[in-house]
């Protein structure tokens, strides 16, 4: 397995660290048996990247091998959060056929963080179809068995349906919410949605 550098955008504060030991604890309650979990939101811009990043690496700070994957095949937004070269095989090379899923999780320079790039280089009209697949679903099963956990990064439920699809072959959903900017009655659309097709909602991290 090759090994590379994450260099993240910006040190948290000792609140915010603390924070996200407290979500770390609360996932471990609710989480049950499952261990891949899926990170979205009603919209974009809520902050739904940052949120599950940091939880992953909260979750390897607890000495748990935990993979993060970021899942958005339309867009890579992953440079606000944290920078990383030399990344040569993605998600999307896999689910394309070009690689096996071995070949696309990378060690990191963080103790027991492991990475899987999306590879998002521009439109992908296919996004959801893709991740609806027997191939992503093979990389999720993969992933769940060799690592402790998996965090998934994916788009804004309210905005695509790549969220929802890739979803339903996670374990639990945690959505991450910006208070006083998403409406209610949008919040509770993304809600329903997710428990329509099967999710199980984990439950919802306010984030401003």
């Amino acid at each position: 397995m090759e090994k590379i550098t994450i260099k993240q955008a910006k040190e948290l504060d000792h609140k915010t660290f603390e924070s996200f030991r407290v979500l770390r604890t609360n996932l471990e309650h609710v989480k049950k048996d499952g261990n891949v979990i899926v990170f979205t939101s009603v919209m974009g811009k809520e902050g739904k990247s940052f949120v599950a990043f940091q939880t992953a690496c909260a979750m390897a700070a607890a000495g748990k091998s935990c993979v993060y994957v970021n899942a958005n095949l339309r867009k890579t937004n992953s440079s606000e959060i944290y920078e990383v070269a030399n990344v040569k095989n993605t998600l999307m090379d896999c689910l394309s056929g070009k690689v096996d899923v071995s070949s696309i999780v990378y060690e990191t320079n963080i103790g027991n963080l492991y990475l899987v790039e999306s590879g998002a280089s521009g439109l992908c009209n296919n996004a959801s179809e893709l991740l609806s697949g027997a191939v992503y679903q093979n990389v999720i099963n993969t992933l769940r068995e060799k690592y402790s956990c998996v965090i998934i990064d994916t788009p804004a439920v309210g905005e695509v349906a790549d969220g929802l699809v890739a979803a339903q072959a996670s374990d639990g959903v945690v959505l991450v919410i910006e208070p006083e900017v998403v409406p209610y009655e949008k919040a509770q659309k993304v809600k329903s949605q997710l428990e329509l097709n099967g999710c199980h909602i984990l439950g919802v991290v306010l984030n401003k």
